[in-house]
């Protein structure tokens, strides 16, 4: 008895930082969802790094593709939104200068000028919004940049000092959060090969189809691929814009092709390979705690859903099943 109170104790405390945790995503969505993604890409950039050195033994070279990867990501961060405004600013300028000529029917005057208007309304409140947003997503931005920096000393330190949590039996508790963040980091590191594979299809179908940009729109594909659903349909906008604003109507048929064919190939394919062995999550379940973290928390519930739901899991495994 004495002993499943001493659980009890520590499942309580555990429940309360998780709580505390979820709080903050909510209050200060920015800075959590800052760390949030510090710690995800420093184990993203730290899987090139791993494997060069592994296959070579030459440090140097394992450091030079870290540098290559991180200058990948600087470089889609800096000229995404320049592109995107121009992309935006183009489609406005063409709705604004559209003229029906000829003997059309009224009805269909006044609908085409109608949406128009639509378009024209659209492309400012998206402007608007991504002007609004700007000043916090470059604190952000800096944010996850420091994150990544003192990444390594954070780990070192909460290593030794992680049994300060709890109060009854610190080395479960420890055992618990290294399990848990095993679990996560597993499925980062099989989730860098997945978007890999389907950034580099994508990139590959965007040059052919002559859509410009396709490197930055590949690697935000790439970055996209870590937030199931979700990323799909955010990396997907501005794909449809470069392909609208290039190619019409034909390029957004093929495009769309494209993007059905390769979320077809991870979904059936390549995906469930790699991370069968990670997630051993049913997809509904995924699918229902992104949208409901997604709409209570925004963006940083997006973000945290599945190491949510992994911590859901292994807090059942450790702390419920534990003491019966």
């Amino acid at each position: 008895m004495n002993k499943i109170n001493n659980v009890s104790k520590d499942a309580l405390l555990v429940l309360i930082y998780f709580i505390l945790f979820l709080f903050f995503a909510w209050k200060v969505p920015f800075v959590v969802g800052a760390l949030v993604l510090g710690f995800y890409f420093s184990i993203i950039l730290s899987v090139p790094y791993d494997f060069v050195l592994k296959k070579t033994n030459k440090k140097f070279l394992a450091v030079i593709s870290y540098i290559l990867v991180v200058f990948i990501f600087v470089y889609t961060i800096i000229s995404f939104f320049p592109k995107t405004f121009d992309q935006v600013y183009k489609l406005f300028q063409a709705s604004k200068d559209l003229n029906i000529n000829g003997n059309f029917p009224t009805w269909l005057v006044n609908a085409i000028n109608e949406l128009k208007s639509n378009i024209s309304s659209i492309l400012l409140s998206i402007l608007n919004k991504v002007v609004g947003v700007l000043p916090s997503l470059i604190t952000m931005l800096m944010f996850i940049l420091v994150t990544m920096v003192g990444i390594e000393s954070i780990k070192s330190y909460l290593a030794k000092n992680i049994s300060i949590l709890f109060v009854e039996n610190p080395d479960y508790g420890k055992k618990f959060v290294y399990e848990l963040f095993g679990d996560i980091r597993k499925y980062i590191r099989g989730q860098v090969l997945v978007s890999f594979i389907s950034a580099f299809l994508t990139t590959l179908g965007l040059i052919l189809l002559n859509i410009p940009s396709a490197l930055t729109l590949g690697v935000l594909t790439f970055l996209g691929g870590f937030f199931p659903f979700v990323g799909l349909l955010i990396s997907a906008v501005p794909m449809y814009l470069f392909a609208f604003s290039t190619g019409g109507l034909k390029s957004v048929i093929f495009l769309t092709f494209l993007l059905v064919g390769v979320n077809q190939a991870e979904s059936w394919l390549y995906g469930p390979r790699i991370q069968s062995d990670n997630l051993k999550l049913h997809w509904f379940v995924i699918i229902l705690a992104i949208f409901l973290l997604g709409d209570v928390l925004g963006f940083v519930g997006v973000l945290i859903a599945i190491p949510v739901l992994l911590f859901v899991r292994k807090f059942w495994k450790y702390y419920v099943l534990k003491n019966n």
